[in-house]
């Protein structure tokens, strides 16, 4: 009767996967190392520099002109942060999360590890969503030292909570919008293009409807969690916008439910990517 040693079993049997928690920290952890040595880093941190060189502005050439630190906050939250920076910084770092990794192949090498696919997707998802949320809230962070520096009387219970409330929202933003990016790298094998398409397309022309249709956008559910200065509008858009609001009145869209949808489109996008990357097959 022929028996086999412990040690031929050992190496007969394929090793059991990582549990799932330590398999995400641990692709997590690489991912962020990876992503950290990335070119496009010192770009985003770049382009994150607009606020800042914004606000520099208005403190030395437009410092008697009635902007307060608490109008400038909300202005550049609800017309830079929301609907530019967010989506580019998300872009950037979530199409590639997965799908860069795909379209060279280079993912098969992770695939050889005891760790499930979903951890895989899972880990480098929160990595990309780490990196674009610190860089969005070191822009804010920025901002915030220009507005107080030589300035402390700006400094009130209002402005801070205004300004703790974005960082919720951008750290907010920027989870929905890399998830969906994720996924769109899972999609498709070019995914830049659709992700610009969505980002700078759809979502621009939905959430400059004044209607129901508003709220199928991202960038709509994410404005309205934040108070928009009260200006005039001087173009002829903006015109239009406001009257088509005043003949048709709506009731307002309450804060929870734009988190809400924020939340579940994080989470659907997350859960669809990992069955997608779970039955993928790289091309050769």
């Amino acid at each position: 009767m022929n028996t086999m040693s412990e040690t031929e079993i050992i190496q007969a049997a394929p090793p059991a996967p990582l549990p799932n928690r330590s398999a995400v920290g641990w692709i997590a952890w690489f991912s962020l190392r990876e992503m950290a040595r990335r070119r496009r880093l010192v770009s985003l941190g770049l382009i994150n520099l607009l606020p800042v060189l914004a606000v520099l502005m208005v403190r030395i050439w437009l410092p008697d002109k009635g902007l307060t630190a608490h109008l400038q906050l909300m202005g550049l939250s609800h017309d830079m942060f929301i609907p530019f920076l967010i989506p580019v910084v998300a872009m950037a770092v979530g199409a590639s999360a997965i799908g860069e990794q795909i379209e060279e192949g280079t993912i098969v090498y992770t695939w050889t590890r005891p760790v499930r696919r979903s951890a895989i997707y899972l880990g480098r998802l929160l990595a990309a969503q780490g990196v674009a949320t610190v860089l969005l809230s070191l822009s804010l962070a920025m901002c915030f030292l220009v507005m107080v520096a030589g300035n402390l009387g700006v400094i009130s219970w209002e402005f801070l909570k205004l300004y703790l409330q974005t960082f919720l929202i951008i750290g907010l933003g920027a989870f929905a919008y890399t998830a969906l990016f994720a996924l769109m790298g899972t999609v498709f094998k070019k995914p830049v293009l659709p992700a610009i398409l969505f980002a700078f397309g759809y979502e621009k022309l939905v959430a400059g409807i004044p209607a129901r249709v508003q709220e199928l956008s991202l960038q709509f559910h994410l404005q309205n969690l934040v108070s928009r200065p009260e200006v005039v509008p001087g173009d002829i858009p903006g015109v239009l916008a406001t009257l088509l609001n005043q003949a048709r009145p709506r009731d307002p869209v309450p804060s929870w439910q734009s988190v809400l949808v924020l939340v579940v489109v994080a989470a659907l996008t997350t859960v669809l990517g990992m069955q997608l990357l779970q039955h993928k097959e790289i091309e050769k």
